[in-house]
């Protein structure tokens, strides 16, 4: 492994973060539900392809989503690895709102979407927010 100064390792890391933050802006802006856009009960990420583990969080995201979301990111990895899920195509989100598989409970809904480098999976990106209305009409 390369060795990385520091001033190198906190430009990285500073641009990472800002990838999320810029992902949880779209997100927040997108939203139509209150509890996601006012109340920020959100959050995203990056995470490795490799394991799921976190790689960068948004500075504005709630921890314990960014906690679970990595073991929600390393289940599509194991489905994905032993066959219970489709092999992802570039442009594929893969969305995840059970508890059991690494989450929180039915209403924090999670979308994790591969990022390709030279034809492999690179990393993960992945949010979470809490969708009131999940179940209803």
């Amino acid at each position: 492994m390369a060795k990385l100064d520091t001033i190198t390792l906190s430009v990285i890391q500073a641009a990472l973060q800002q990838v999320c933050d810029e992902m949880d802006l779209t997100f927040s802006r997108a939203a139509f539900s209150p509890v996601i856009a006012e109340a920020n009960d959100r959050s995203d990420g990056i995470y490795s392809a490799v394991d799921g583990s976190l790689i960068a969080q948004g500075s504005q995201g709630l921890p314990v989503f960014v906690g679970v979301m990595q073991y929600s990111t390393k289940t599509v990895i194991d489905m994905i690895a032993d066959g219970r899920c489709l092999q992802p195509e570039p442009g594929d989100i893969y969305i995840v709102n059970d508890p059991y598989l690494g989450g929180t409970h039915l209403m924090d809904v999670r979308f994790a979407m591969p990022v390709y480098r030279d034809g492999t999976i690179f990393c993960w990106l992945s949010n979470t927010g809490h969708w009131p209305d999940i179940g209803g009409s």
